[in-house]
């Protein structure tokens, strides 16, 4: 359960690589498209911060919910009001705060869900499908938009993925719960 998380968010980060195609795609000249990204990496940076103060203030839980649902905003946002520049911009911003994710809240995860004593056997484990995640999802990207003539697919896929990570991540603390009943927690 716990890698299929890093896995989808990892999935869907890769989407990023996409983000310019599926702008210009829409009529957007390169440039702009290069600054909206600009956008994006400045929501990476705030979103790094702001999950990592997150999950020591309210919980690696909580926070990885939140993150699950700004991503399903901001994917909504780039579906919805692809004409809308303010929309574009928090859309990219938002996104990049799930792409920090990676990096923010699965470390807090691991933690919480398992505790101190075997983190790095476990974080390194589960993090091995990290590089397996783009590498499936960066052509599969592609691909639809090859078959289909948009993004329109991809972008539903990623809800989905959204929803399925937020359904995972209360299985994983549910199970949490079990297994410091039983003793078994670290």
């Amino acid at each position: 359960m716990f890698s299929n998380i890093f896995f989808i968010i990892t999935a869907i980060s890769s989407f990023a690589v996409h983000i310019p195609t599926y702008l210009a795609d829409h009529g957007y000249q390169v440039a702009f498209v290069g600054n909206l990204m600009g956008s994006m990496m400045a929501g990476v940076f705030i979103g790094a911060l702001l999950f990592g103060y997150l999950s020591d203030k309210i919980g690696a839980k909580k926070t990885s919910l939140l993150a699950m649902i700004i991503g399903i905003i901001s994917i909504a946002l780039l579906l919805l009001f692809i004409d809308n520049v303010v929309a574009l911009v928090i859309a990219l911003i938002f996104f990049g705060f799930v792409t920090s994710a990676i990096g923010t809240i699965a470390p807090a995860m691991t933690s919480a869900l398992f505790g101190s004593k075997d983190y790095s056997r476990i974080y390194s484990t589960a993090s091995m499908g990290l590089a397996v995640a783009s590498i499936i999802a960066l052509p599969a990207y592609g691909y639809l938009f090859d078959f289909t003539g948009s993004y329109l697919y991809a972008l539903i896929a990623i809800i989905v993925m959204f929803a399925a990570n937020i359904f995972f991540i209360i299985l994983s603390f549910r199970d949490k719960d079990k297994l410091v009943q039983e003793g078994h927690w670290n």
